[in-house]
């Protein structure tokens, strides 16, 4: 392997660790990361685009996962407080189960919630997952 070979394929390795890296830094924890995965690969297997992570509505729906699970129980957010203007369409799902994969298939069997994250109107979204007692609160804030 020649110098210059060797020089490509170490800034390529560092190319795809840093962006490694910003994406697992989008989301607060990995139960987000996980839940945010499930839902593009839902949208990318019907050929709906995926959504992007917003620092903002991440920010919006962990705050709101953490003050579900701070309560014990499940309720909606004034959802557009705290997730900036611009947005024309704007959705939120909640919800708590034992699990990521459970949440997620608890949503898929719900005719609202599915229809949310499947919306082609949503460009962007954030996830929050807090967990405490075996339950994974969960949120899922979406605009467009």
């Amino acid at each position: 392997m020649t110098l210059r070979t060797r020089r490509r394929s170490t800034i390529a390795v560092a190319i795809v660790v840093a962006f490694s890296l910003i994406a697992s830094g989008c989301t607060k924890n990995p139960e987000s990361a996980e839940t945010a995965q499930l839902i593009n690969n839902e949208r990318r297997a019907r050929g709906i685009p995926e959504l992007h992570l917003n620092p903002t509505l991440i920010d919006k729906a962990q705050d709101w996962a953490d003050h579900m699970a701070r309560q014990g129980r499940v309720s909606h957010s004034n959802l557009r407080q705290g997730i900036g203007t611009g947005w024309r369409y704007v959705g939120e799902n909640v919800g708590w189960a034992r699990s990521v994969g459970e949440m997620h298939s608890l949503f898929m069997a719900s005719t609202g919630h599915r229809s949310t994250m499947l919306d082609r109107r949503y460009s962007s979204y954030g996830v929050g997952v807090a967990v405490v007692n075996g339950r994974y609160y969960t949120v899922h804030v979406f605009a467009g």
